[in-house]
Protein backbone atom coordinates (compact mmCIF):
# COMPACT_ATOMS: atom_id res chain seq x y z
CA UNK A 1 0.00 0.00 0.00
CA UNK A 2 1.39 3.45 -0.87
CA UNK A 3 2.39 5.56 2.09
CA UNK A 4 3.09 8.90 0.43
CA UNK A 5 0.71 11.79 1.16
CA UNK A 6 0.33 14.91 -0.96
CA UNK A 7 -0.51 18.19 0.75
CA UNK A 8 -2.42 20.54 -1.59
CA UNK A 9 -2.58 24.14 -0.35
CA UNK A 10 -5.23 26.28 -2.05
CA UNK A 11 -4.58 29.96 -1.32
CA UNK A 12 -7.38 32.52 -1.66
CA UNK A 13 -10.46 32.38 -3.85
CA UNK A 14 -8.65 30.94 -6.88
CA UNK A 15 -7.03 28.25 -4.74
CA UNK A 16 -10.43 27.27 -3.34
CA UNK A 17 -12.01 27.14 -6.81
CA UNK A 18 -9.23 24.92 -8.18
CA UNK A 19 -9.63 22.59 -5.19
CA UNK A 20 -13.37 22.51 -5.90
CA UNK A 21 -12.55 21.27 -9.41
CA UNK A 22 -10.04 18.77 -8.02
CA UNK A 23 -12.83 17.38 -5.83
CA UNK A 24 -14.98 16.80 -8.93
CA UNK A 25 -12.17 15.07 -10.83
CA UNK A 26 -11.42 12.74 -7.94
CA UNK A 27 -15.11 12.03 -7.34
CA UNK A 28 -15.27 10.93 -10.96
CA UNK A 29 -12.56 8.38 -10.30
CA UNK A 30 -9.53 10.09 -11.86
CA UNK A 31 -6.67 7.75 -11.07
CA UNK A 32 -3.86 8.56 -8.65
CA UNK A 33 -0.73 6.42 -8.44
CA UNK A 34 1.51 5.63 -5.47
CA UNK A 35 -0.41 7.99 -3.22
CA UNK A 36 -2.07 7.24 0.09
CA UNK A 37 -3.89 10.48 0.90
CA UNK A 38 -4.53 13.85 -0.67
CA UNK A 39 -4.74 16.49 2.07
CA UNK A 40 -6.39 19.67 0.69
CA UNK A 41 -5.77 22.72 2.89
CA UNK A 42 -7.62 25.89 1.94
CA UNK A 43 -6.04 29.11 3.19
CA UNK A 44 -8.28 32.15 2.88
CA UNK A 45 -8.51 35.04 5.32
CA UNK A 46 -11.89 36.01 3.86
CA UNK A 47 -13.83 34.01 6.42
CA UNK A 48 -17.21 34.22 4.63
CA UNK A 49 -16.03 33.89 1.02
CA UNK A 50 -18.77 32.02 -0.85
CA UNK A 51 -16.28 30.38 -3.25
CA UNK A 52 -14.38 28.97 -0.28
CA UNK A 53 -17.57 27.84 1.49
CA UNK A 54 -18.75 26.03 -1.62
CA UNK A 55 -15.42 24.25 -2.03
CA UNK A 56 -15.45 23.19 1.63
CA UNK A 57 -18.99 21.80 1.36
CA UNK A 58 -18.08 19.70 -1.68
CA UNK A 59 -15.01 18.35 0.16
CA UNK A 60 -17.10 17.47 3.21
CA UNK A 61 -19.69 15.65 1.09
CA UNK A 62 -16.92 13.76 -0.73
CA UNK A 63 -15.35 12.69 2.56
CA UNK A 64 -18.67 11.47 3.98
CA UNK A 65 -19.45 9.42 0.87
CA UNK A 66 -16.00 7.87 0.72
CA UNK A 67 -15.86 7.05 4.43
CA UNK A 68 -19.18 5.22 4.11
CA UNK A 69 -18.61 3.51 0.76
CA UNK A 70 -15.14 2.06 1.29
CA UNK A 71 -14.12 -0.34 3.99
CA UNK A 72 -10.66 1.07 4.79
CA UNK A 73 -8.60 4.20 4.41
CA UNK A 74 -6.50 3.14 1.43
CA UNK A 75 -7.10 4.16 -2.16
CA UNK A 76 -8.90 1.44 -4.08
CA UNK A 77 -7.36 2.57 -7.36
CA UNK A 78 -10.57 2.67 -9.42
CA UNK A 79 -14.15 3.80 -9.15
CA UNK A 80 -16.02 6.90 -8.03
CA UNK A 81 -14.77 8.61 -4.85
CA UNK A 82 -11.94 6.08 -4.58
CA UNK A 83 -9.10 8.51 -3.77
CA UNK A 84 -8.56 9.20 -0.10
CA UNK A 85 -9.27 12.93 0.03
CA UNK A 86 -9.03 13.70 3.72
CA UNK A 87 -8.62 16.33 6.40
CA UNK A 88 -5.45 17.41 8.13
CA UNK A 89 -6.47 15.77 11.41
CA UNK A 90 -6.78 12.38 9.67
CA UNK A 91 -2.99 12.08 9.39
CA UNK A 92 -2.31 12.62 13.08
CA UNK A 93 -0.33 9.80 14.71
CA UNK A 94 -2.13 8.23 17.65
CA UNK A 95 0.59 9.57 19.94
CA UNK A 96 0.22 13.14 18.69
CA UNK A 97 -1.73 15.65 20.71
CA UNK A 98 -4.08 17.30 18.20
CA UNK A 99 -6.22 19.16 20.69
CA UNK A 100 -7.65 22.20 18.97
CA UNK A 101 -7.00 20.88 15.43
CA UNK A 102 -10.38 20.84 13.72
CA UNK A 103 -11.51 18.05 11.43
CA UNK A 104 -11.57 20.54 8.60
CA UNK A 105 -10.13 21.23 5.16
CA UNK A 106 -9.38 24.84 6.08
CA UNK A 107 -6.40 26.33 7.88
CA UNK A 108 -7.48 29.05 10.28
CA UNK A 109 -5.83 32.41 10.87
CA UNK A 110 -6.12 34.31 14.14
CA UNK A 111 -6.83 37.90 15.16
CA UNK A 112 -8.13 39.09 11.77
CA UNK A 113 -11.40 40.74 12.82
CA UNK A 114 -9.90 44.19 12.77
CA UNK A 115 -8.45 46.80 10.36
CA UNK A 116 -4.88 46.30 9.17
CA UNK A 117 -3.58 49.16 11.33
CA UNK A 118 -4.94 47.51 14.49
CA UNK A 119 -3.43 44.21 13.36
CA UNK A 120 -0.02 45.88 13.09
CA UNK A 121 -0.48 47.93 16.25
CA UNK A 122 -2.90 46.11 18.59
CA UNK A 123 -1.86 48.18 21.62
CA UNK A 124 -1.80 51.49 19.73
CA UNK A 125 1.86 51.99 20.57
CA UNK A 126 2.73 53.42 17.13
CA UNK A 127 -0.15 55.83 16.55
CA UNK A 128 1.40 58.78 18.36
CA UNK A 129 4.97 57.96 17.46
CA UNK A 130 7.17 58.76 14.51
CA UNK A 131 6.63 55.16 13.43
CA UNK A 132 3.13 56.13 12.30
CA UNK A 133 4.71 58.36 9.69
CA UNK A 134 6.66 55.35 8.46
CA UNK A 135 3.49 53.24 8.29
CA UNK A 136 1.70 55.92 6.28
CA UNK A 137 4.69 56.08 3.94
CA UNK A 138 4.46 52.33 3.36
CA UNK A 139 0.67 51.96 3.26
CA UNK A 140 -2.10 54.12 1.87
CA UNK A 141 -4.17 55.84 4.55
CA UNK A 142 -5.90 58.63 2.67
CA UNK A 143 -8.62 59.54 3.30
CA UNK A 144 -8.40 58.32 6.89
CA UNK A 145 -12.04 57.29 7.10
CA UNK A 146 -12.10 55.30 3.83
CA UNK A 147 -12.44 51.56 4.62
CA UNK A 148 -10.78 50.69 1.28
CA UNK A 149 -7.45 52.34 2.07
CA UNK A 150 -4.72 49.90 3.04
CA UNK A 151 -4.37 50.71 6.73
CA UNK A 152 -8.17 50.60 7.18
CA UNK A 153 -8.85 47.32 5.34
CA UNK A 154 -10.64 44.72 7.46
CA UNK A 155 -8.52 41.59 7.10
CA UNK A 156 -11.29 39.04 7.57
CA UNK A 157 -12.68 40.25 4.23
CA UNK A 158 -9.48 39.40 2.35
CA UNK A 159 -6.57 41.51 1.11
CA UNK A 160 -8.52 42.89 -1.89
CA UNK A 161 -5.61 42.87 -4.29
CA UNK A 162 -2.96 44.13 -1.85
CA UNK A 163 -0.12 41.59 -1.66
CA UNK A 164 1.96 44.00 0.43
CA UNK A 165 -0.61 43.53 3.20
CA UNK A 166 -0.98 39.82 2.61
CA UNK A 167 2.73 39.15 2.98
CA UNK A 168 2.68 40.67 6.50
CA UNK A 169 -0.27 38.55 7.60
CA UNK A 170 1.10 35.35 6.06
CA UNK A 171 4.31 35.78 8.02
CA UNK A 172 2.27 35.15 11.15
CA UNK A 173 0.92 31.88 9.76
CA UNK A 174 3.85 30.09 11.37
CA UNK A 175 2.51 31.02 14.80
CA UNK A 176 -0.80 29.17 14.42
CA UNK A 177 -1.23 25.73 16.01
CA UNK A 178 -2.67 24.37 12.73
CA UNK A 179 0.41 25.34 10.72
CA UNK A 180 2.78 23.94 13.34
CA UNK A 181 0.79 20.70 13.11
CA UNK A 182 1.13 20.75 9.31
CA UNK A 183 4.90 21.07 9.57
CA UNK A 184 5.35 18.09 11.83
CA UNK A 185 2.83 16.02 9.85
CA UNK A 186 4.68 16.16 6.53
CA UNK A 187 6.64 12.95 6.32
CA UNK A 188 9.61 11.70 4.35
CA UNK A 189 8.60 11.11 0.74
CA UNK A 190 5.47 13.26 0.99
CA UNK A 191 4.86 15.93 -1.63
CA UNK A 192 3.58 19.52 -1.45
CA UNK A 193 1.56 21.39 -4.08
CA UNK A 194 0.48 25.04 -3.83
CA UNK A 195 -2.29 26.70 -5.86
CA UNK A 196 -2.57 30.48 -6.04
CA UNK A 197 -3.46 33.33 -8.34
CA UNK A 198 -0.92 35.97 -9.20
CA UNK A 199 -3.15 38.97 -9.89
CA UNK A 200 -4.83 39.55 -6.51
CA UNK A 201 -3.70 39.94 -2.92
CA UNK A 202 -4.10 36.67 -1.04
CA UNK A 203 -2.60 34.31 -3.60
CA UNK A 204 0.31 36.39 -4.83
CA UNK A 205 1.42 37.23 -1.29
CA UNK A 206 0.65 33.89 0.32
CA UNK A 207 2.46 31.69 -2.20
CA UNK A 208 6.06 32.89 -1.67
CA UNK A 209 5.52 33.27 2.07
CA UNK A 210 4.20 29.72 2.34
CA UNK A 211 7.18 28.37 0.38
CA UNK A 212 9.51 30.23 2.74
CA UNK A 213 7.80 28.95 5.88
CA UNK A 214 7.72 25.33 4.69
CA UNK A 215 11.31 25.27 3.47
CA UNK A 216 12.64 26.69 6.72
CA UNK A 217 12.25 23.14 8.02
CA UNK A 218 15.55 21.37 7.36
CA UNK A 219 13.90 17.96 7.17
CA UNK A 220 11.77 19.16 4.22
CA UNK A 221 14.75 20.12 2.08
CA UNK A 222 14.33 16.99 -0.08
CA UNK A 223 10.53 17.29 -0.34
CA UNK A 224 9.23 17.65 -3.88
CA UNK A 225 7.31 20.89 -4.38
CA UNK A 226 4.86 21.69 -7.15
CA UNK A 227 2.94 24.89 -7.75
CA UNK A 228 0.21 26.24 -10.00
CA UNK A 229 0.25 29.97 -10.66
CA UNK A 230 -2.97 31.21 -12.25
CA UNK A 231 -2.59 34.43 -14.20
CA UNK A 232 -5.57 36.69 -15.08
CA UNK A 233 -8.49 34.76 -16.57
CA UNK A 234 -11.34 37.14 -15.71
CA UNK A 235 -11.95 40.83 -15.07
CA UNK A 236 -14.31 42.60 -12.70
CA UNK A 237 -16.58 45.55 -13.35
CA UNK A 238 -15.46 49.04 -12.34
CA UNK A 239 -16.66 50.14 -8.92
CA UNK A 240 -15.36 53.26 -7.23
CA UNK A 241 -16.48 51.89 -3.87
CA UNK A 242 -14.40 48.74 -4.26
CA UNK A 243 -10.73 48.21 -3.45
CA UNK A 244 -10.45 45.73 -6.34
CA UNK A 245 -9.46 47.13 -9.74
CA UNK A 246 -8.89 44.66 -12.59
CA UNK A 247 -7.06 47.34 -14.59
CA UNK A 248 -4.14 46.59 -12.27
CA UNK A 249 -4.23 42.78 -12.74
CA UNK A 250 -1.62 42.74 -15.52
CA UNK A 251 0.85 45.05 -13.77
CA UNK A 252 0.53 43.02 -10.57
CA UNK A 253 1.07 39.84 -12.55
CA UNK A 254 4.22 41.22 -14.18
CA UNK A 255 5.62 42.37 -10.85
CA UNK A 256 4.88 39.05 -9.16
CA UNK A 257 6.38 37.00 -12.01
CA UNK A 258 9.58 39.04 -11.81
CA UNK A 259 9.79 38.34 -8.09
CA UNK A 260 8.99 34.63 -8.52
CA UNK A 261 11.70 34.25 -11.17
CA UNK A 262 14.30 35.65 -8.82
CA UNK A 263 13.11 34.09 -5.57
CA UNK A 264 11.48 30.77 -6.40
CA UNK A 265 13.57 29.30 -9.21
CA UNK A 266 14.83 25.93 -8.05
CA UNK A 267 12.73 25.97 -4.89
CA UNK A 268 9.74 24.52 -6.77
CA UNK A 269 10.57 21.51 -8.92
CA UNK A 270 7.36 21.52 -11.01
CA UNK A 271 5.90 24.92 -11.87
CA UNK A 272 2.57 25.01 -13.75
CA UNK A 273 1.28 28.21 -15.35
CA UNK A 274 -2.23 28.95 -16.65
CA UNK A 275 -3.96 31.96 -18.12
CA UNK A 276 -6.82 32.86 -20.41
CA UNK A 277 -7.75 35.97 -22.33
CA UNK A 278 -10.06 37.69 -19.84
CA UNK A 279 -12.95 39.43 -21.60
CA UNK A 280 -15.90 38.68 -19.36
CA UNK A 281 -16.39 40.95 -16.39
CA UNK A 282 -17.61 39.37 -13.18
CA UNK A 283 -19.58 41.61 -10.85
CA UNK A 284 -17.16 43.41 -8.55
CA UNK A 285 -17.65 41.72 -5.18
CA UNK A 286 -14.92 42.39 -2.64
CA UNK A 287 -15.47 39.15 -0.74
CA UNK A 288 -17.75 37.49 1.75
CA UNK A 289 -20.95 35.65 0.91
CA UNK A 290 -21.42 37.69 -2.29
CA UNK A 291 -18.19 36.47 -3.88
CA UNK A 292 -19.43 33.43 -5.74
CA UNK A 293 -17.86 33.17 -9.18
CA UNK A 294 -19.03 30.58 -11.68
CA UNK A 295 -16.69 27.64 -12.24
CA UNK A 296 -14.27 28.16 -15.13
CA UNK A 297 -12.48 25.77 -17.48
CA UNK A 298 -9.16 27.22 -16.30
CA UNK A 299 -9.86 25.94 -12.79
CA UNK A 300 -10.56 22.41 -14.04
CA UNK A 301 -7.33 22.45 -16.06
CA UNK A 302 -5.57 23.72 -12.94
CA UNK A 303 -6.90 20.71 -11.04
CA UNK A 304 -5.48 18.45 -13.77
CA UNK A 305 -2.04 19.97 -13.03
CA UNK A 306 -2.35 18.64 -9.47
CA UNK A 307 -3.17 15.19 -10.85
CA UNK A 308 -0.13 15.39 -13.13
CA UNK A 309 2.14 16.34 -10.22
CA UNK A 310 0.81 13.62 -7.91
CA UNK A 311 1.29 10.93 -10.57
CA UNK A 312 4.84 11.89 -11.58
CA UNK A 313 7.44 9.22 -10.95
CA UNK A 314 10.18 10.29 -8.54
CA UNK A 315 12.77 10.04 -11.30
CA UNK A 316 10.94 12.52 -13.56
CA UNK A 317 11.61 15.52 -11.32
CA UNK A 318 14.61 17.78 -11.97
CA UNK A 319 17.49 17.76 -9.53
CA UNK A 320 17.10 20.11 -6.58
CA UNK A 321 17.97 23.65 -7.58
CA UNK A 322 16.27 23.29 -10.98
CA UNK A 323 12.68 23.89 -12.06
CA UNK A 324 10.57 22.37 -14.82
CA UNK A 325 7.88 24.71 -16.21
CA UNK A 326 4.60 23.47 -17.66
CA UNK A 327 1.91 25.13 -19.77
CA UNK A 328 -1.35 23.62 -21.02
CA UNK A 329 -2.68 23.76 -24.54
CA UNK A 330 -5.70 22.60 -26.52
CA UNK A 331 -5.94 21.45 -30.13
CA UNK A 332 -7.91 24.43 -31.39
CA UNK A 333 -8.73 27.92 -30.16
CA UNK A 334 -12.51 28.13 -29.67
CA UNK A 335 -14.93 29.88 -27.36
CA UNK A 336 -16.84 26.63 -26.88
CA UNK A 337 -14.64 23.74 -25.72
CA UNK A 338 -15.56 20.08 -25.49
CA UNK A 339 -13.81 16.70 -25.27
CA UNK A 340 -12.58 16.92 -28.86
CA UNK A 341 -10.32 19.87 -28.01
CA UNK A 342 -8.11 17.87 -25.64
CA UNK A 343 -5.08 15.79 -26.53
CA UNK A 344 -5.33 12.00 -25.97
CA UNK A 345 -3.56 11.94 -22.59
CA UNK A 346 -5.95 14.46 -21.03
CA UNK A 347 -8.95 12.81 -22.70
CA UNK A 348 -7.98 9.48 -21.16
CA UNK A 349 -7.00 10.62 -17.67
CA UNK A 350 -9.58 13.38 -17.11
CA UNK A 351 -12.41 13.32 -19.64
CA UNK A 352 -13.12 9.59 -19.59
CA UNK A 353 -13.74 9.53 -15.80
CA UNK A 354 -15.90 12.67 -16.10
CA UNK A 355 -17.95 10.98 -18.83
CA UNK A 356 -18.52 7.91 -16.65
CA UNK A 357 -19.45 10.09 -13.66
CA UNK A 358 -21.90 12.12 -15.74
CA UNK A 359 -23.64 8.95 -16.90
CA UNK A 360 -23.85 7.91 -13.23
CA UNK A 361 -25.23 11.32 -12.19
CA UNK A 362 -27.99 11.20 -14.80
CA UNK A 363 -28.93 7.62 -13.98
CA UNK A 364 -28.91 8.32 -10.23
CA UNK A 365 -30.97 11.51 -10.39
CA UNK A 366 -33.31 10.80 -13.30
CA UNK A 367 -33.58 7.08 -14.05
CA UNK A 368 -33.33 5.02 -10.86
CA UNK A 369 -36.07 6.93 -8.95
CA UNK A 370 -38.51 5.90 -11.71
CA UNK A 371 -37.70 2.18 -11.39
CA UNK A 372 -39.41 1.52 -8.06
CA UNK A 373 -40.92 -1.77 -9.21
CA UNK A 374 -37.63 -3.31 -10.31
CA UNK A 375 -36.06 -6.10 -8.24
CA UNK A 376 -32.72 -4.30 -7.76
CA UNK A 377 -34.57 -1.26 -6.37
CA UNK A 378 -36.34 -3.39 -3.78
CA UNK A 379 -33.21 -5.44 -2.95
CA UNK A 380 -31.35 -2.24 -2.06
CA UNK A 381 -34.38 -0.76 -0.24
CA UNK A 382 -33.98 2.43 -2.26
CA UNK A 383 -37.46 3.84 -1.59
CA UNK A 384 -36.52 4.42 2.01
CA UNK A 385 -32.80 5.06 1.59
CA UNK A 386 -33.09 7.81 -1.05
CA UNK A 387 -35.08 9.81 1.52
CA UNK A 388 -33.80 8.82 4.96
CA UNK A 389 -30.18 7.70 4.56
CA UNK A 390 -27.39 10.22 5.22
CA UNK A 391 -25.28 8.44 2.61
CA UNK A 392 -27.91 8.96 -0.10
CA UNK A 393 -28.58 12.53 1.03
CA UNK A 394 -24.90 13.34 0.61
CA UNK A 395 -24.75 11.51 -2.72
CA UNK A 396 -27.80 13.40 -3.98
CA UNK A 397 -26.30 16.68 -2.80
CA UNK A 398 -22.98 15.93 -4.44
CA UNK A 399 -24.54 15.04 -7.80
CA UNK A 400 -27.21 17.75 -7.96
CA UNK A 401 -25.73 20.68 -6.00
CA UNK A 402 -21.99 20.24 -6.46
CA UNK A 403 -21.20 18.30 -9.63
CA UNK A 404 -24.12 19.24 -11.89
CA UNK A 405 -23.91 22.92 -11.00
CA UNK A 406 -20.14 22.84 -11.58
CA UNK A 407 -20.74 21.53 -15.12
CA UNK A 408 -23.51 24.03 -15.82
CA UNK A 409 -21.44 26.96 -14.56
CA UNK A 410 -18.54 26.07 -16.87
CA UNK A 411 -20.94 25.54 -19.78
CA UNK A 412 -22.27 29.08 -19.36
CA UNK A 413 -19.00 30.92 -18.69
CA UNK A 414 -17.18 33.11 -21.20
CA UNK A 415 -14.87 30.33 -22.33
CA UNK A 416 -17.65 27.76 -22.45
CA UNK A 417 -16.77 24.21 -21.48
CA UNK A 418 -19.56 21.99 -22.81
CA UNK A 419 -18.46 18.34 -22.95
CA UNK A 420 -21.96 17.09 -22.11
CA UNK A 421 -25.56 17.93 -22.92
CA UNK A 422 -26.36 17.87 -19.23
CA UNK A 423 -30.04 18.79 -19.48
CA UNK A 424 -30.88 16.45 -22.39
CA UNK A 425 -32.95 13.54 -20.98
CA UNK A 426 -31.69 11.21 -23.74
CA UNK A 427 -28.49 9.48 -22.55
CA UNK A 428 -27.67 8.64 -26.17
CA UNK A 429 -27.05 12.37 -26.71
CA UNK A 430 -25.11 12.99 -23.51
CA UNK A 431 -21.60 13.31 -24.96
CA UNK A 432 -21.37 16.39 -27.13
CA UNK A 433 -19.99 15.61 -30.55
CA UNK A 434 -20.70 11.89 -30.44
CA UNK A 435 -24.33 10.80 -30.11
CA UNK A 436 -24.89 7.05 -29.80
CA UNK A 437 -26.57 5.91 -32.98
CA UNK A 438 -29.48 3.48 -32.58
CA UNK A 439 -29.09 0.91 -35.38
CA UNK A 440 -31.79 -1.34 -36.76
CA UNK A 441 -31.78 -3.77 -39.70
CA UNK A 442 -34.97 -5.32 -41.14
CA UNK A 443 -36.81 -5.22 -37.83
CA UNK A 444 -33.77 -6.31 -35.79
CA UNK A 445 -32.19 -3.96 -33.27
CA UNK A 446 -28.41 -4.11 -33.73
CA UNK A 447 -27.70 -1.33 -31.25
CA UNK A 448 -30.59 -0.05 -29.19
CA UNK A 449 -28.41 2.53 -27.46
CA UNK A 450 -29.00 3.44 -23.83
CA UNK A 451 -32.71 2.80 -23.48
CA UNK A 452 -34.83 2.34 -20.36
CA UNK A 453 -35.03 -1.37 -21.15
CA UNK A 454 -31.24 -1.56 -21.42
CA UNK A 455 -30.78 0.19 -18.07
CA UNK A 456 -33.37 -1.98 -16.29
CA UNK A 457 -31.76 -5.16 -17.61
CA UNK A 458 -28.18 -4.14 -16.82
CA UNK A 459 -28.97 -2.76 -13.36
CA UNK A 460 -30.70 -6.04 -12.48
CA UNK A 461 -27.83 -8.17 -13.77
CA UNK A 462 -25.19 -6.09 -11.98
CA UNK A 463 -27.11 -6.15 -8.68
CA UNK A 464 -27.52 -9.95 -8.88
CA UNK A 465 -23.76 -10.27 -9.31
CA UNK A 466 -22.72 -7.73 -6.66
CA UNK A 467 -24.94 -8.98 -3.85
CA UNK A 468 -22.98 -12.24 -3.84
CA UNK A 469 -19.82 -10.44 -2.69
CA UNK A 470 -20.83 -7.05 -1.21
CA UNK A 471 -23.24 -7.25 1.70
CA UNK A 472 -23.34 -3.57 2.65
CA UNK A 473 -26.05 -1.78 0.67
CA UNK A 474 -24.24 1.57 0.41
CA UNK A 475 -21.00 0.05 -0.80
CA UNK A 476 -22.90 -2.14 -3.26
CA UNK A 477 -24.93 0.75 -4.60
CA UNK A 478 -21.88 2.89 -5.36
CA UNK A 479 -20.32 -0.05 -7.17
CA UNK A 480 -23.59 -0.48 -9.05
CA UNK A 481 -23.26 3.11 -10.30
CA UNK A 482 -19.67 2.42 -11.33
CA UNK A 483 -20.65 -0.67 -13.30
CA UNK A 484 -23.71 0.77 -15.05
CA UNK A 485 -21.70 3.80 -16.20
CA UNK A 486 -19.13 1.44 -17.72
CA UNK A 487 -21.90 -0.36 -19.60
CA UNK A 488 -23.11 2.97 -20.96
CA UNK A 489 -19.57 3.87 -22.01
CA UNK A 490 -19.36 0.63 -23.99
CA UNK A 491 -22.31 1.88 -26.03
CA UNK A 492 -20.39 5.09 -26.71
CA UNK A 493 -17.38 2.94 -27.73
CA UNK A 494 -14.87 5.82 -27.51
CA UNK A 495 -14.65 9.49 -26.72
CA UNK A 496 -15.13 11.94 -29.60
CA UNK A 497 -12.04 13.42 -31.20
CA UNK A 498 -11.15 15.88 -33.93
CA UNK A 499 -10.43 14.31 -37.29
Amino acid sequence: MPTRNTFVFGIGGTGARVIRSLTMLLAAGTRLTDTNKIIPIIIDVDADNADTSRALKSLQAYKFIRDRAYSDSSSHGAGFFNSNLNTLSSIAPETDNIEGIEDSFQLQFENLEKPFLEYLDPNQELVHDINMDLLEALYDNSPHNDPNTELNLRLNQGFKGNPNIGSVVFNNLANTKEFRFVLRSIGEGDRIFIVSSIFGGTGSSGFPQLIKLLQQEDRLKDTKFGALTVMPYFNVTDDQNSAINSDLFNSKTEAALTYYRQYLKGRVQSFYQLWDRPLKQYENKQGGVEQKNSAHLIEMIGASAIIDFVNKADGSFPRFGDTHYYDFGIKKEDQVIDIRHFFPATAKTIMEPLTLFTYAMKIYLETIPELKNEAFFKELNLSDRYINSAFYQNLTSFFSTHYKNWLLEMADNERKFQPFNVNDPDLNSLVRGKPIEVKKFIGMVLNGGISETFLKTELGKIEDELKKSIQDNDKRFLELLNRISLECFKKLEALPSMS
